[in-house]
């Protein structure tokens, strides 16, 4: 299997024999350098997710590795006559597999710390987003438009929630399908109201859901307005019967 895999989005291998600890070490820091200085550009995503997934494989990992070592055959020292159990010696760790220990035993914290830190940093950026219907809400929200306005630029998405969902999704942005449809210019004479009154001419619902959602902050598009968006928008879906 790869070494612990710092530098890439594909964290599906984790772990090597030939584990040198130090080169990890430098490789985790420099890791969580470029995830600080993508939270200071208030940059959250695909970074939260990563972190999620990675934090979940390297406790899959411990989880495995004590079921392994509790399986495994080990001398009969004699009898706990208080607890009613054989005591046994416990197996000796092969020195890459305490190596591979204390590689989790680093990582955990410091990873769990830097996921606990964009989510502090997301719920922050979230109260600068206000989130408003565009004429009437039909009863069906589960497709329709999304309006993503920073100064004068309003983005169109096509919206859409399955009604087969991705299972253990690392967030509730990801239940939430999006396409790109247009940039429009609001103003006076291009209100919300003419853009959805455009949508429901040329395309294929009557009544669609639409919500607009402004921000009083600039915030980077695909990393973070559009992914907090699809959160509060999930909230709004999955709370209505439909």
């Amino acid at each position: 299997m790869d070494p612990l895999s710092w530098t890439g989005l594909d964290a599906g291998s984790i772990i090597t024999a030939s584990l040198d600890e130090e080169l990890e070490e430098y490789r985790l820091l420099a890791y969580l350098q470029r995830v600080d200085a993508q939270y200071r550009e208030h940059k959250l995503y695909p970074w939260l997710d990563e972190l999620q997934r990675r934090i979940a494989q390297l406790r899959a990992l411990a989880e495995r590795a004590g079921v392994m070592d509790a399986m495994q055959p080990s001398e009969l020292l004699g009898l706990d006559l208080g607890r009613m159990e054989l005591v046994r010696r416990p197996p000796p760790v092969p020195a890459a597999w305490a190596g591979v220990e204390r590689a989790l035993e680093r990582a955990l914290p410091v990873l769990a710390r830097a996921r606990e830190r964009g989510r502090e940093l997301r719920d922050e950026l979230n109260g600068h987003i206000r989130m408003e219907p565009v004429g009437m809400v039909p009863l069906d929200v589960r497709e329709g438009w999304l309006l993503l306005r920073q100064h004068n630029q309003a983005l169109v998405y096509a919206y859409s929630l399955p009604i087969v969902r991705e299972m253990q999704a690392p967030g509730t942005h990801r239940y939430i399908r999006t396409r790109f449809h247009a940039t429009c210019t609001v103003g006076i004479s291009s209100t919300y109201g003419h853009i959805k009154a455009e949508l429901v001419r040329t395309g294929p619902l009557p009544n669609p859901a639409t919500f607009a959602f402004e921000s009083d902050i600039t915030l980077p598009r695909m990393e973070t307005f559009l992914p907090l968006a699809k959160r509060i928008t999930y909230e709004v879906v999955a709370g209505r019967p439909c």
